[in-house]
Parts: structure tokens; sequence; C-alpha cells
């Protein structure tokens, strides 16, 4: 697979808030976030963050093509660990591990997540989530976590809006509409406009973003396993890029 090309193709610009669910359905009229609706939300990301990391799956749509990312995400240590396939024609694999500094990754991986990857063979690339739409997936994903509640006064007076009620695996949950700047918790609107799934306890059970152009939504599923495995340490180069920030 080559990401820094067919991955390229496809700007992170912010697009306009439509609603509509993610099956095109029209639901009822977008609305402000009551005050515990604002609480909830609040608390989606650090409920993420105490977790401290989990089994996520995320599809990111581009160009009439979808990729699949299999992995795990370590919130408290900012980095993730995945495998992701291509279903183009002929469908390709790669194994990747990265940071909000950047991305190593196997683009002729061959199969699988290994608990132990290989300690040669990566290539590195600096995080260009403002060009590339992996990229910029990539980095929303690692944001879902943060090691303090969001302000809840200021999401309730932000752009963040109530969508509609839903259940996944029979769990109900709040689907909303995450806020642009200003008022918007650091890193959850930046690059593409967001939705949250969110359940009473204020745990993010699915996220949605709009990476730009006329993409559809790229989806994440974040697993309710109450413990994942842990995730390797990084390769070497994605280590000392990170030690820099």
């Amino acid at each position: 697979m080559n990401r820094r090309t067919a991955l390229s193709l496809v700007p992170a610009a912010l697009l306009t808030f439509t609603a509509c669910s993610s099956h095109g359905t029209k639901t009822a009229a977008p609305r402000h976030l009551t005050s515990e609706e604002a609480d909830r939300m609040a608390l989606a990301r650090f409920t993420t963050y105490r977790r401290g990391s989990g089994d996520v799956t995320a599809t990111i749509p581009f160009g009439g093509r979808t990729i699949t990312l299999t992995g795990r995400i370590d919130w408290r240590g900012h980095h993730g660990y995945a495998e992701l396939r291509d279903d183009a024609a002929p469908p390709t694999r790669e194994l990747v591990h990265w940071s909000p500094r950047g991305v190593a990754s196997q683009p002729r991986w061959t199969g699988g997540l290994p608990d132990l990857p290989p300690a040669s063979g990566w290539e590195f690339h600096p995080l260009q989530p403002h060009s590339a739409a992996l990229d910029s997936m990539l980095l929303l994903l690692l944001h879902l976590g943060s090691d303090r509640p969001d302000n809840a006064q200021l999401l309730a007076r932000s752009d963040a809006r109530w969508l509609r009620d839903d259940r996944i695996d029979g769990v109900p949950v709040m689907v909303a509409a995450g806020p642009g700047a200003p008022g918007a918790p650091a890193g959850s609107g930046r690059i593409g406009k967001t939705r949250y799934w969110i359940d009473a306890d204020g745990r993010l059970l699915r996220f949605q973003a709009r990476l730009g152009g006329e993409v559809p939504w790229a989806t994440a599923e974040l697993h309710r396993t109450r413990l994942a495995k842990p995730l390797p340490d990084p390769p070497a180069q994605l280590a000392q890029a990170t030690a820099q920030r």
C-alpha cells in the first residue's frame, strides 16, 4: 500500500455539519446540549483515558475504497498499534505504530497483528494530519483520551449538538456532534467534524469524523473489552521522534 500517495489524496478539510445519521436517514433537528448531556460529553475523553488502553476497529473511506484499521491504542502513552487493510484490488495490508509525532510502518505486511512486531524493516514519516486522511484519523484516535474532563459549561455554550438517542449492542447512548473552535476540547474538533456515541456513564463507544471533501464518515468502534493486551514498544525511529515532542 503506497500511503504517501493514495492515502494523501484526501485533504483533511473542515466540512459543514449535516443533520443526518450515519446511514443517511434524517433525524430530529439537532439542538443544544442540556446540562446533563454536556456533563456526559465532558467525561467522554476522560473515561477513555482512565481505561488506559483499548481495542479499536475503524473504517476510513476514501476515493471509493476503504481502509480498515484493527488494533489497540494506549491513550495514556499516546501511541497506537494496528494492522491496516486496503480493500483495493488486489487488497493490501500494512502494519503501523504511531504517535502524535509520526508513523512507523511495515508497508508490505502479510497478515495479523503480532504481539511482538518485527525489530527491523520499519519505514518512518512525520504525521501529516492536515494533508492525509489516514494521518488525520490516526491523530484523532489518539485524542479520544484526555487526562482530565473537558469543560462542561463551555461545551453547553459551544456549537456541540445533541443529534439523537441510539443503542450500541443494547446499551443506550447519546449521539452528539462535537464542537468546533472556539470552545472545543483540545484535539476533538480541529481536523474534521466529529460525532460521539456516549453512554449514561460518560463512556465513549463509537466515534465518527468527516475528514474532507465528499468523503463519507470515518468510524471507530471502541470495544468495551475491560483489559486490552499491552502495546509493544514503538520502533526506534518513532520512539526517538516521540521523545522530542
